[in-house]
């Protein structure tokens, strides 16, 4: 199979579940039922499974959504591809602010389980730092390290939840569960937007959708099966607590889980909840935590946020550099302990962000019919236009003070898109200091090209291999990572294509307009015509730089065709042996060819043109600092072939052939291109 530059695909559908059940079944289950009884009395358990139902509208977007678009960044990857880009940026902003507000909150809880049950003399604020250094660190590692501690904290989780579920249903009293509604029908309503948060956490499974094995199938599996376990538990815990004692008596407490199970059980009860609470803390904090810091990669990746966010470990393949920036602000916000603050605004970003994604289910279709789906919702457009009202029908259920804090950071937003060079032209005149700097981080951080492959046969699968082939050699020459997309005429090999790649794939025919506008030409950085035949690689060129495509490569050999490409200022690649390569070199480097690799890369010969105002012009090659590993083989001057000597000048527009290592080509690369 080949392998996808990035992220690397480890987590399985246990693992994927696991990612759910961690952010689901967080601490709400451990607090709120106390607050749902002073509200609503028993009413409340109706409350929480009328809430899980109306969740499953959002859940079935989510599946669809996440097997069609299996890529890093959850919700706000979906709408990237597919709405307005500042209501995308909006979206991923309500998601990055709702995570991370939320997993301070948990190691809030934790903080102050740790300091009433074990170590009262201990400050929160130590506890919380160390336990955000801990799980940095387990999230740095990545998904599948991380997730095999939170696995662990899961199981014991549920083992005691689902304990205390069955063996308590034998003390219900059902006196105690009548009336159902003592305080009346009125409260159903307010108290399932209250509640809401409890069923958050299936949609972090996306976020990691780049990490997942066979996304197609495991990401809707594993969010269908994580929402119907948390509903079965959270109804059953609900019975329990409102059936053994009186809502008014369970009312009183602010930890009801440990107050039941400790009146259930005794001693071992009270023990067994606490641990309960520490481990739905620590597993919600922890699952939070990466997919907070996976949202950030996305809007770095995508320039509304400094591209530093963007950048992967290159060991572990994570967002350090994103994680590092949520771990900061969570310790900084879970060191205050403003618990009522936290969980407030963290509920406005999610009901939002959520409403918006699942109406990225009806954009999905409009614009991109032809989109492979390998998970399809029912009764479209009824169920995302539910999930829709399931959302945004409770914001104004919120308190005052959720209001006042969601605008606010709504304008906080808003400011910040503003203030981002791709959002503003005004900005995008930078200092030339700034350029030399981009220069010479590019060794360590690459953007991410969106890339149309046209064609997904064996030349179209060629230059896919190749574009997304990591080894030595590539990983010091390439300037992007790959994104791609294809589209192929033949279903049954978009089906192929899906799952060999888990990349989108549009099935259809290339040369049609409306098809390529579904692919969101705008949002493509190049596209490859890359079928057997020349006359259709032409159209669907022609096609795409007419759409818009700044960068459009065709394979093309006859050359009536290749004239009549060059001359709309198309790339034209004839060499068939070579045309993955020679694409992979024109996406990479524009300025550099490839001739030859030597001994698998050990080495190669490199071609590159010198620009007018680059430093090194006018000077000798003795004098230029060139690397050790490194020669100048030859310079190519006004179609002339000159021999390099010591004294030999380096001129504007020269081309220099080099050989040697590729560390070294790509240093001497860099002080052959540096501007004046």
């Amino acid at each position: 199979m080949a392998e996808q530059s990035g992220f690397k695909r480890n987590i399985g559908l246990f693992m994927a579940v696991m990612i759910g059940i961690g952010a689901m079944m967080g601490p709400g289950i451990f607090a709120l039922p106390s607050i749902v009884a002073e509200s609503a009395g028993p009413l409340g358990i109706i409350a929480y499974l009328a809430m899980g139902l109306l969740t499953l509208f959002t859940a079935l977007s989510y599946s669809e959504l996440g097997a069609a678009l299996p890529i890093a960044g959850g919700g706000y990857s979906f709408t990237s591809r597919t709405l307005p880009r500042p209501v995308a940026f909006l979206t991923g902003w309500f998601f990055w602010i709702g995570n991370t507000l939320a997993c301070s909150l948990y190691v809030v809880i934790f903080a102050f389980t740790i300091k009433n049950y074990f170590f009262p003399e201990i400050s929160v604020l130590v506890i919380v730092l160390i336990t955000t250094l801990f799980f940095t660190l387990t999230n740095l590692r990545g998904q599948a390290e991380a997730l095999f501690v939170i696995t662990i904290m899961n199981i014991i989780e549920l083992v005691v939840l689902i304990g205390v579920g069955i063996l308590g249903a034998f003390y219900v009293e059902p006196a105690n569960l009548d009336p159902i509604a003592p305080l009346g029908w009125g409260p159903l309503i307010p108290t399932m937007g209250l509640i809401y948060i409890s069923y958050v956490g299936f949609d972090l499974i996306t976020v990691a959708a780049e990490e997942i094995v066979e996304p197609a199938k495991n990401i809707p599996r594993a969010i269908l099966i994580t929402l119907g376990v948390g509903i079965v538990i959270y109804v059953l815990l609900l019975w329990v607590m409102m059936g053994v004692v009186n809502y008014t008596e369970l009312a009183k407490t602010s930890t009801p889980f440990i107050y039941i199970a400790d009146l259930l059980f005794g001693q071992w009860g009270r023990w067994a909840g606490i641990i309960a609470t520490i481990m739905a803390s620590l597993s919600a904090f922890s699952v939070t935590l990466g997919a907070s810091s996976r949202v950030l990669f996305a809007l770095g990746r995508d320039g509304h946020f400094p591209e530093t966010f963007a950048r992967l470990h290159k060991k572990f393949k994570t967002p350090h550099i994103a994680l590092f920036m949520c771990a900061a602000l969570v310790a900084i916000l879970g060191a205050s302990g403003v618990v009522r603050v936290l969980a407030s605004a963290s509920s406005f970003g999610y009901l939002i962000a959520i409403g918006i994604v699942n109406y990225t289910v009806i954009a999905l279709h409009r614009h991109m019919p032809n989109l492979r789906r390998p998970y399809k919702i029912i009764f479209y457009p009824f169920i995302p236009v539910l999930g829709i009202v399931s959302c945004w029908f409770f914001v104004p259920m919120l308190d005052p003070e959720s209001l006042v804090l969601g605008i606010g950071l709504t304008l906080v937003g808003g400011v910040l898109y503003i203030l981002q060079p791709s959002n503003r032209k005004v900005f995008e005149r930078v200092p030339e200091y700034l350029k030399q700097i981009k220069i010479k981080i590019q060794t360590y951080w690459r953007p991410r090209m969106n890339v149309l492959i046209i064609g997904g046969g064996n030349l179209g699968g060629n230059i896919a291999d190749r574009l997304m082939k990591q080894d030595e050699f590539r990983m010091v020459f390439r300037s992007s990572e790959y994104q791609i997309t294809f589209i192929e005429k033949d279903k049954e090999q978009s089906e192929r294509l899906g799952k060999r790649y888990n990349v989108p794939v549009f099935n259809g025919d290339g040369t049609k307009q409306e098809l390529l506008e579904q692919v969101e030409p705008k949002k493509m950085d190049v596209a490859i015509a890359a079928t057997n035949d020349d006359e259709r690689n032409s159209i669907m060129a022609l096609q795409a730089k007419r759409l818009g495509i700044k960068r459009v490569i065709a394979i093309a050999r006859d050359p009536s065709y290749i004239s009549l490409l060059e001359d709309n200022g198309i790339v034209c690649i004839s060499a068939p042996r070579a045309t993955a390569s020679m694409v992979e070199n024109y996406l990479d480097r524009p300025g550099v060819a490839d001739l030859f690799e030597i001994e698998n890369g050990v080495a190669s010969l490199i071609d590159m043109k010198v620009p007018a105002k680059a430093k090194v012009v006018g000077q000798a090659i003795e004098d230029i600092n060139i690397p050790k590993e490194c020669v100048v083989a030859a310079l190519i001057r006004d179609k002339k072939f000159v021999v390099p000597r010591g004294k030999t000048d380096i001129q504007a527009n020269d081309n220099v052939v080099f050989v040697g290592t590729n560390e070294a080509i790509q240093e001497v690369n860099e002080i052959f291109t540096e501007i004046q």
